[in-house]
């Protein structure tokens, strides 16, 4: 079986951001990263690359900031009063606000969203909003584990269950 549209498919993967750089997240046979195939689970390029491969087939591919997370946008980084980061009783969480925490946030309609604070002098906290690889070209190689056919409940929920996901 090939990985198409409504297929499982699983595998083992490694991704760097410099050709031959230190991984950065890996996902070990094992232990396989499983995606619906063709519900948008993951990046389109990352599908594409992986299209009408089989059990047992390696692959290596390269994404682009723009076919990854997006160029970094410097728009995207923003400056909150320190105060955003109180808790009932007034008390800065000074835990959250380190520099390098990554922290929920959720705009005014209700989307939420990560952020990852990358300064604060006492009275501002900065924000990167910008997804973490945002800006950095992708290298993943790994191999196809198995090319399975969805039940029913996945394909109804548009996601792989594997035994731990419920609804």
């Amino acid at each position: 079986m090939k990985a198409t549209q409504d297929t499982v498919v699983k595998i083992s993967y490694q991704l760097r951001t410099e050709p031959n750089g230190k991984i950065v997240d890996e996902a070990h046979a094992h232990q396989p990263f499983s995606f619906l195939f063709g519900h948008q689970n993951v990046l389109p390029k990352f599908e594409q690359a992986l299209n009408n491969l089989g059990s047992g087939d390696d692959f290596t591919f390269t994404l682009t900031p723009e076919e990854g997370y997006g160029v970094h946008n410097p728009e995207a980084i923003v400056e909150l009063d320190v105060n955003t980061f109180a808790n009932e009783d007034g008390q800065i969480q000074q835990e959250i606000i380190a520099v390098g925490s990554m922290i929920p946030l959720q705009d005014n309609n209700g989307n939420r969203y990560q952020g990852i604070i990358t300064a604060h002098d006492g009275d501002v906290v900065i924000v990167d909003l910008n997804h973490p690889m945002a800006g950095k070209t992708l290298y993943f190689s790994g191999s196809v584990i198995e090319v399975r056919t969805p039940n029913a409940e996945e394909l109804q929920h548009g996601h792989v269950h594997d035994g731990t996901h419920h609804h």
